[in-house]
Formats: structure tokens, sequence, C-alpha cells
């Protein structure tokens, strides 16, 4: 991995909420002094004008920090986002608090990607991080 071309990758859903997200993602960003990028995986098929313009305001929150923003149609986000981590490069990933039915997402993608550190930021902004499990060393339990 070309560490030039590095950055933290923050997920977001189409919920105005999610701006906290990416500013949580443009600090870690800044201590790792990589970009930060962003990343929406809806449901295929859903286009509305609600979700038009909530994405649209998470587009101008992303560009002010000097974000770029991906928004994917697809019904496997957390698959989606993996090949789209890989493929820019992510050494970091932010996500946001999964409900108490929902941490297929978070699971899934940490799966996917061990070797990346992933954030969840809650409602109140408050920050976990799984560390990366690297290659050859055994997952905890």
């Amino acid at each position: 991995m070309n560490p030039a071309e590095s950055n933290v990758l923050v997920c977001v859903t189409s919920q105005p909420a999610c701006r906290r997200l990416i500013c949580a993602g443009a600090e870690i960003a800044q201590q790792y002094g990589v970009p930060v990028k962003v990343v929406s995986v809806l449901p295929q098929g859903l286009v509305s004008a609600k979700t038009a313009e909530t994405l649209q305001t998470l587009y101008n929150i992303s560009g002010r920090l000097g974000a770029e923003m991906t928004v994917y149609f697809n019904d496997d986000p957390a698959l989606t986002v993996a090949v789209h981590a890989r493929k820019t490069q992510a050494l970091h990933l932010v996500s946001g608090s999964p409900g108490a039915d929902s941490s297929f997402f978070i699971e899934t993608v940490k799966g996917l990607l061990p070797e990346i550190p992933l954030s969840i930021v809650d409602e109140d902004s408050h920050i976990v991080t799984f560390p990366a499990v690297r290659q050859g060393q055994p997952a905890r339990r």
C-alpha cells in the first residue's frame, strides 16, 4: 500500500446525523496525515427527493472538509464498502454505531478487512476503535 495514496474512509447512510461521522473521520485522517473519503451504499432503487437532499447535504459537508464522496446503489453494502476500501487504499474505516439488531454490517466489514482498524462513532460522537488484526495473528475470543 502506498501511504501517499492512503485515506480514512467514512461509511455513511442517507441520514443527516451522519455528519458527525464525516467530522470524526476528518479528525482521524488529520492524525494520520492523509485525506478523508466518504462512501455511501444505498439499496438499489432507493431514490427519493429526501434521500437526494440528505446526500447533497452530506456531500456539501464532505466537500467543505476536502473529502471526496462516492455513492453506490447496491444490495450488499458491506462487500461494496470492502471493495471500495481496498480500491482506494483505506488505512482506517469509520462507521456509525449499529443498532442492537444491525451489527451485521460492522461484523462483515471487519471480517473482510481485518487488517484495517475500524472506528465506531455513537450518537454522542464518542469513538470506539477496533484495532487491526495483523495477518498471522489469531483473533481474540
